[in-house]
């Protein structure tokens, strides 16, 4: 894995996921089923955060109408830009974080610049008039929404919604957008801890365009979670049904082994907090990374056991999966059933590494990487 992209972001999340925190991030094609599946994934941790049912339902009328912002706008013309749209929603503390991009023609950038200043300087009286007075004059964008969708995310966030332009080329520009809620503005029991700023996240995309990353999932992990996951994966266009299985089969190993094996203390309750994320390498190369912690009493053992299973070939390897399934004694010594499946799923060498974090943790990171032959 490349170093930038573990110190940018990806244990710089983990390092921030405490209970009740959420970092779920998709770049790619959006489509109606797509969204549901997002926004079924994104759904779960706000309907069970300790906030006010009021304020769940704004966090979760925000994120649709961000996501939908992005199914009207999107530009799907220019191959080039087709597949970089994106969506993060992210919670840290008491506060949520939605940030979305797409690509535009540069020629819409005036007149939408000109929309969202006159959106940001209105007050909230203004805000319920302005979108009243659309709704009755029952005008219509050719994109649809009439800019509704914006005026209700300043609305229900109650605060300014942050944009920035990039230019791509002489045609084409990312248009970003970044609106974020505090779920406790009494400040009653107020945590704010690191503030995931705008030019973070941008920051944030352009690193995943670079290292050409599809969906990253930073949260506790529980089977619910995994079956959510399994739903996005699904509603992909991948090149065959059976590479699709072979890529969720291997993601459900990855995810089961953070579910038992990364568990942790976090404020008194037993967790598995981790990351999933899915990077793709040419036309025809997946990678599946998770990371999670691990007790460093375990670590020389597991070390063992993937050199063991690295070494064998393709027959060898299935060959011991057998030997294995039938193998009702604990032996300490051999690989997991998990990891033997991973390997003969992938057909390459399992990668992995160890970073170290306190005198009893380390972060495990393991990538199996996939070929569609």
């Amino acid at each position: 894995m490349n170093q930038n992209i573990e110190h940018n972001f990806i244990f710089d999340l983990i390092f921030n996921t405490e209970t009740d925190d959420l970092n779920y991030i998709y770049r790619g094609e959006f489509n109606s089923d797509i969204t549901n599946y997002i926004l079924s994934l994104a759904e779960k941790n706000i309907v069970e955060s300790r906030i006010q049912a009021r304020t769940k339902k704004r966090v979760f009328h925000i994120m649709v109408e961000s996501i939908q912002n992005i199914t009207r706008h999107q530009d799907d013309s220019d191959e080039n830009w087709a597949h970089t749209a994106f969506f993060a929603v992210q919670k840290n503390g008491t506060y949520f974080y939605i940030t979305t991009a797409n690509v535009i023609d540069n020629k819409d950038v005036p007149q939408l610049k000109e929309k969202l200043d006159q959106l940001n300087n209105l007050s909230p009286i203004e805000l319920t008039r302005t979108y009243l007075e659309i709704l009755n004059d029952g005008k219509i964008s050719p994109k649809g929404g009439a800019g509704l969708g914006l005026i209700e995310i300043v609305r229900k966030s109650g605060n300014k919604l942050y944009y920035k332009f990039e230019k791509l080329s002489d045609s084409k520009s990312f248009i970003y957008m970044h609106s974020y809620i505090d779920t406790d503005p009494d400040h009653s029991s107020h945590k704010k801890r690191k503030i995931y700023t705008f030019d973070y996240i941008i920051q944030l995309h352009k690193q995943i365009l670079k290292e050409n990353v599809l969906l990253v999932y930073s949260n506790l992990f529980e089977q619910d979670s995994l079956v959510r996951l399994i739903s996005v994966l699904k509603s992909q266009k991948y090149s065959a049904l059976a590479f699709k299985k072979r890529i969720i089969s291997a993601m459900i190993e990855l995810l089961q082994n953070i579910i038992l094996h990364g568990k942790i203390n976090i404020n008194g309750k037993e967790s598995s907090p981790g990351i999933f994320y899915i990077s793709k390498k040419n036309e025809n190369i997946y990678k599946l990374n998770s990371v999670n912690y691990i007790e460093k009493t375990k670590i020389d053992k597991l070390k063992n056991k993937i050199t063991v299973l690295n070494k064998m070939n393709d027959q060898e390897v299935e060959d011991f999966y057998n030997k294995q399934l039938f193998n009702f004694t604990e032996d300490n010594d051999s690989a997991g059933l998990g990891l033997i499946e991973l390997r003969m799923r992938s057909k390459n060498p399992l990668d992995f590494n160890f970073f170290d974090l306190d005198n009893n943790y380390s972060l495990f990171l393991i990538t199996v990487t996939l070929i569609d032959e």
